[in-house]
């Protein structure tokens, strides 16, 4: 198998609110959050890719509406470019926790989180590792949202 050096992930909006994933790493002993999504395969297109890692993590179709960032990797993991798409859920799908691929991870939780109220916002959204990826988001749809007006 391809080293994937492309993640394609989904800022999914439903209701004002953003579907983030609690996860577990059990090498690590640590929970995390962070947005569906995973590593573009061989032979895939970045919505193709983007579409099976939602259905696969949250048993969610998606309607893919933009980009929202086409980002370089920080360089702390194996990704080299994060492309991150805004989505709305297809109508009549409905979310479900799916199946984490790596074995040693597993997806706990699937949460709405407000994206407009960050007193909603629980210690792991606000951690220093999700913030600024959560308040990015937030400034870029109220942007667009403003845009539209």
């Amino acid at each position: 198998m391809s080293q994937r050096v492309v993640r394609c992930q989904g800022v999914i909006v439903k209701d004002n609110n953003v579907l983030v994933l609690r996860q577990y790493n059990q090498k690590r002993c640590e929970e995390y959050w962070m947005l569906p999504g995973g590593g573009l395969e061989a032979g895939e297109t970045e919505e193709e890719c983007l579409r099976r890692e939602i259905k696969e993590e949250t048993g969610l179709e998606v309607d893919i509406k933009d980009i929202l960032f086409d980002s370089p990797g920080n360089g702390k993991d194996v990704y080299e470019r994060y492309v991150t798409f805004l989505c709305v859920p297809a109508a009549g799908s409905i979310e479900k926790i799916g199946s984490e691929t790596v074995h040693y991870r597993q997806i706990m939780e699937l949460v709405w989180c407000s994206i407009i109220n960050e007193g909603q916002w629980n210690q792991h959204i606000l951690s220093e590792q999700f913030y600024p990826s959560m308040t990015k988001i937030k400034d870029k749809l109220l942007y667009l949202n403003d845009k539209r007006k």
